[in-house]
């Protein structure tokens, strides 16, 4: 008969081992939470998370990756993203506190960089100095420690686009009465006026004329 070995485990949610209930090389698990545990030994004794897909609750810490990532799509704002190139129509954030000096790597690799200075009630305010450093780095400072945002987007570039003219409201109506302004007609037009005078707008001579009664 075949013998089941089990990894000790909890089924708590957000539940994880310490290193006082994990021996060097024993692994753990949170089957709720689908996440596997070790106890890692070295100049820092702690328990790490192994990677797993698809958990229901979030990995707390940092990653520190030496190779690439490769995803079908990033979710988040992208705010505190660093040495990445910038789409021409996105916008960098990033955030200071109680800091006299700040500097904001956009990463846009240009000189047309546009900034502005927040506080951190939303407010604009305006810095002793604004430079860019160079096409990727911009330098702010202040004549004492500040807290705020700053919130640098590409400028010098034009956005261009198209759009099908049934989904313009009112676009129809607007050409029919700038036409009518404009007098534009086609040289070949068959136009019959009415009232006193009769006629063709290519004819040479009008043929008929009511000067009606006085």
């Amino acid at each position: 008969m075949a013998q089941i070995i089990k990894f000790k485990r909890s089924t708590t949610p957000g539940s994880i081992p310490t290193t006082g209930s994990l021996q060097y090389g024993e692994i753990a698990m949170n089957v709720t939470d689908g996440k596997v545990f070790f106890r890692k030994s070295g100049s820092i004794d702690s328990v790490e998370t192994i990677l797993t897909t698809n958990t229901s609750t979030a990995i707390a810490g940092n990653l520190n990756l030496s190779g690439s990532i490769t995803a079908s799509f990033f979710k988040g704002d992208g705010s505190a993203l660093e040495n990445v190139t910038i789409a021409q129509t996105a916008t960098v954030q990033r955030t200071f506190t109680a800091s006299s000096t700040w500097v904001v790597n956009h990463n846009l690799s240009t000189p047309n960089a546009i900034a502005q200075v927040f506080d951190t009630d939303g407010y604009q305010i305006i810095p002793s100095s604004l430079r860019h450093t160079d096409n990727n780095n911009i330098t702010i400072t202040f004549e004492s420690a500040r807290s705020g945002y700053v919130v640098v987007a590409k400028g010098g570039h034009i956005v261009s686009g198209s759009i099908d003219s049934s989904n313009i409201t009112g676009l129809s109506t607007a050409v029919t009465n700038q036409v009518n302004v404009l007098g534009v007609f086609s040289g070949s037009a068959q136009i019959t006026l009415s009232g006193d005078v009769t006629g063709t707008a290519n004819a040479s001579v009008i043929s008929s004329i009511d000067g009606g009664s006085i």
